[in-house]
């Protein structure tokens, strides 16, 4: 087999292989000679077919099949033969048969050759926090609020109350779809409805009934009652205050905890704890990676930058079906995920080459510690431990894992690095957003 190969663009290749002594035609007739046995035609009993009946109507598909398949096996070795790594599929421009010699050549892209990293005058700020007092009592109060006890009262309805409604809606007194509503409690001020909607609602007693007005915006999500006046008909069926249970023991054992209050807020900071470190460490990441990449310009071929796209708009889809979100009528395209594509692939090529060049490998202590961490949050650790530890392809994704972040700590003793204190909230909102 002779191969020759030449460059058309910085990341563009041409290749041309002949392929010599093929006996494409000795292979088709195999090919053909094993079909036969099988075939079915009218007026002629199975393996009785005439081979030129048999050449006429499978010829052509044997054909295909055998160059297909003398060029993916040729190819293959090809690439392997001139130490060559893709990186996306070739494209076959002219394939001729010359003799017993097949000739094809094809265009491919290869990947950016990085000569060095560049980190020269570089600086990072780092972000660090810690677990105070106040974030404990705040998480407690969050935990109080998901357990809150709506007490009926006689009076009417306040701010942050809780009023639970029948209610009809209708414009020029025709009902209209999503109008209706039975059994519907509504915090007052939350914005569950129109606030135009709850605000008339205030000072509403139970069993009273009500006419609420409601005139939707000109770009409300719902376009037949945009710019629209509508009036409900609204039963009042119950009207309740909010009320949070105490922190004692009972309030403990309500959240899982045993022991007690103290041994709650103890769990509660641990379990803050783990997840501040997470988020630090993630974005204290973020900060090294987005500085890599402003410091290295990588040129990019385009076909694992478009595949990282579509990877991107499939994760997006799915995010906001999750969310209920209808996606059919959304008008997805690669387009708008490709910058953020072209810097994940850069990525890829930047920490391959800081791992390759300083031969970084994740010793098994390392990899146990992170296996350890991620099992933590679930209610039988060990279980989980074994899980990964005993799954070849997922203790291969936890080890990848170890040796970037590897790479993101050499990247880090590399350049400067600034310290910048910030609180358990500010990490938490910052990482949500």
């Amino acid at each position: 087999m002779q191969v020759t190969v030449e460059k058309v663009s910085e990341l563009g290749r041409r290749m041309t292989v002949t392929v010599e002594d093929t006996n494409i035609e000795q292979t088709i007739q195999e090919r053909l000679i094993a079909i036969r046995p099988n075939m079915k035609a009218a007026g002629f009993r199975p393996g009785k077919v005439p081979m030129k009946m048999v050449e006429q109507m499978h010829g052509g598909t044997a054909r295909r099949d055998v160059i297909d398949n003398i060029v993916q096996n040729s190819m293959e070795e090809a690439f392997v033969q001139e130490k060559i790594n893709p990186a996306g599929r070739p494209s076959i421009e002219k394939l001729n048969e010359e003799g017993e010699a097949l000739v094809y050549s094809m265009t491919y892209e290869v990947f950016p050759d990085i000569k060095k990293i560049n980190l020269k005058g570089a600086s990072i700020e780092k972000i660090t926090a810690e677990v105070q007092d106040d974030d404990v009592n705040t998480m407690l109060e969050t935990l109080r609020e998901q357990r809150v006890i709506w007490e009926p009262v006689k009076r009417g309805v306040k701010e942050e109350e809780q009023i639970t409604i029948d209610f009809v809606g209708a414009i020029g007194g025709e009902t209209f779809q999503g109008g209706t509503g039975t059994d519907v409690a509504i915090i007052i001020g939350s914005g569950q409805m129109l606030p135009e909607f709850e605000g008339q609602l205030v000072g509403k007693k139970a069993g009273e009934n009500t006419t609420v007005t409601v005139a939707f915006p000109k770009d409300y999500q719902a376009e037949q009652l945009a710019g629209k006046t509508a009036e409900f008909a609204v039963t009042v069926k119950a009207v309740a205050k909010k009320k949070l249970p105490k922190l004692d023991k009972s309030f403990a054992k309500l959240c899982g905890v045993e022991a007690g209050i103290a041994a709650l807020k103890k769990e509660v900071r641990a379990n803050m704890g783990r997840e501040l470190e997470n988020a630090l460490k993630q974005k204290n990441k973020k900060t090294v990676l987005d500085m890599l990449t402003e410091k290295n310009s990588v040129t990019l071929p385009e076909e694992p930058v478009e595949r990282e796209a579509e990877h991107l708009m499939e994760q997006a889809k799915k995010n906001l079906e999750k969310q209920g979100v209808d996606i059919k009528s959304i008008p997805f395209t690669t387009s708008g995920f490709k910058d953020p594509a072209k810097q994940r692939v850069a990525l890829s090529l930047l920490i391959g080459k800081i791992i390759s060049d300083n031969k970084l490998q994740a010793d098994d202590d390392r990899v146990k510690a992170v296996v350890e961490l991620m099992a933590s949050s679930y209610d039988d650790p060990e279980d989980v431990i074994k899980y990964y530890m005993n799954d070849p392809q997922k203790l291969s994704e936890v080890q990848m894992m170890v040796v970037e972040d590897m790479a993101v700590e050499w990247i880090t003793e590399q350049v400067k690095v600034e310290e910048k204190a910030s609180t358990f909230s500010e990490v938490m909102n910052s990482n949500a957003a």
